[in-house]
């Protein structure tokens, strides 16, 4: 029997929204990426027995019950213009599409329930596939998922590690075997990177400054995962209740949003005296590849929660850990991701 190698590994996921948390996307809907980290999205199945029930005439378990399903994964990645738009528009949740080709602009925004969106988040399918058809070693698919958070970090030097994205989602444990989908060909990536950084946060341009070292942001919407258990919620296999319970619904709970940068610190640096003021402003990040491929995340009012320095291969550097925080006139974050991809999250 010949060794099935991880990298063997296919996945693709939907670029446009389900309908619903139970309608899988389709073949058509979806598009395949590489990611670098090795890790599955490995289905699980809770079980629970009746070790604890009295009236059997001992302590030991009797029975095994199949009692829920999880999904939940994790995609890293060299960060790029397509999978950019795409964990802006789920990681946030509500998009307007601008543009056409090839400058298709989305411009993505949280959901605000006071608002009138919902507190569902848009939901996709997940493939995995290694050798699909008759020599599979597995073929799955898991139907209605989320993103949990999404993380982008840039660095200093040379390299595509100094400009990465990390996505983490969550499933409602709907699991579809085979998955009965192709897959389509790879996506055309054009990475965003380091390089091309644009920075400006509380009034200082940190790229003009030559002073910015890395910096990291990030949203996590704190999914309420068992609240998706609620009565009538389903079962993996329809009207089988020994299958093990599937969530109906995913939420957000209380989201939060990341923002963090080491700068050199020199005479004249600006850190530790507003974050003694308590000072005010908006922090604006951009990458770009060109005129129709880029990202800008605009924090709309951030003060600096924490400055403390210290040292970066021997130069001395501050770092900085910023409060995003809600503007009544603004929200609280938008991003503006282009590229040359039609119906990301329609």
């Amino acid at each position: 029997m010949s060794t099935t190698r991880l990298q063997e590994v296919l996945i693709c996921f939907g670029k446009q929204k389900q309908t619903d948390i139970a309608t899988a996307n389709t073949g058509a809907e979806m598009w395949r990426f590489g990611k670098l980290n090795a890790a599955l999205a490995n289905p699980k199945l809770n079980t629970e027995n009746d070790a604890e029930e009295f009236g059997k005439g001992h302590e030991f378990p009797t029975q095994s019950f199949q009692t829920s399903w999880d999904v939940s994964g994790t995609l890293e990645k060299y960060l790029g213009a397509e999978i950019a738009a795409w964990a802006m528009a789920f990681g946030l949740g509500k998009v307007v599409k601008s543009g056409a080709t090839p400058n298709f602009t989305y411009t993505c925004t949280p959901l605000m329930p006071a608002n009138g969106d919902s507190a569902e988040l848009p939901y996709f399918s997940f493939v995995e596939q290694i050798r699909p058809g008759a020599g599979v070693v597995f073929d799955r698919m898991a139907v209605g998922c989320v993103v949990e958070g999404w993380t982008i970090t840039i660095g200093s030097g040379p390299g595509r590690a100094n400009s990465k994205i990390t996505i983490e989602f969550a499933g409602s444990g709907k699991v579809v075997e085979p998955s009965a989908i192709t897959m389509p060909a790879a996506t055309v990536e054009k990475l965003l990177p380091s390089a091309s950084l644009a920075l400006t946060i509380n009034g200082v341009n940190y790229v003009s400054n030559k002073n910015i070292v890395s910096i990291e942001t990030g949203w996590k919407n704190n999914v309420r995962m068992d609240a998706g258990f609620y009565p009538g919620s389903g079962f993996q296999t329809a009207g089988d209740a020994t299958s093990g319970a599937i969530r109906g619904r995913l939420e957000f709970g209380n989201r939060q949003g990341t923002l963090r940068f080491t700068a050199r610190f020199e005479s004249g640096s600006t850190e530790l005296a507003k974050l003694r003021n308590q000072s005010t402003g908006t922090a604006v990040l951009s990458l770009t590849y060109d005129a129709n491929n880029s990202l800008e995340i605009t924090w709309q009012k951030v003060s600096f929660a924490t400055a403390e320095v210290g040292e970066t291969d021997g130069i001395v550097t501050v770092a900085v850990e910023c409060l995003p925080m809600y503007d009544p006139a603004n929200g609280i974050v938008s991003a503006v991701a282009r590229c040359g991809v039609d119906n990301i999250c329609q």
